[in-house]
């Protein structure tokens, strides 16, 4: 049972700071907000999204050793940011949205994510 749950303690505080970190944001946007509406629902859900399939598949690789990880670490960070560019245009051609308002919003979380992804693949691959 120890060991079930020291293996996913990962998610659990992905979680975590998913929760807590979109309930800090919302109510800052709806308190303080002089700018249009933001997608914030959207950033949160592609940044949970990609560091959960991020942390899955780096996972699935080490057990089923199917490429170096220093390969899939880079093949995945560059799918990663192939989908934040299409977020972006995506984003960018609804006209209800201001892109520059929708990265100001975006990036704060996306480096947040960014480095629980890699403060967690660090203890990942240091156990192999």
């Amino acid at each position: 049972m120890d060991n079930t749950l020291k293996k996913h303690t990962d998610f659990a505080v992905l979680f975590l700071i998913t929760i807590l970190s979109y309930n800090l944001h919302s109510n800052l946007e709806f308190n303080y907000s002089i700018f249009d509406k933001t997608p914030i629902n959207s950033i949160y859900i592609f940044n949970f999204s990609a560091v959960l399939f991020f942390l899955i598949g780096s996972r699935m690789n080490i057990i089923y050793n199917l490429v170096n990880p220093l390969t899939f670490f880079i093949l995945l960070t560059f799918i990663k940011m192939l989908a934040v560019i299409i977020f972006f245009i995506y984003y960018n051609q609804e006209s209800f949205y201001d892109i520059k308002i929708v990265a100001y919003n975006f990036f704060p979380v996306y480096f947040l994510f960014l480095s629980f992804e890699i403060f967690s693949l660090k203890k990942t691959f240091n156990n192999i």
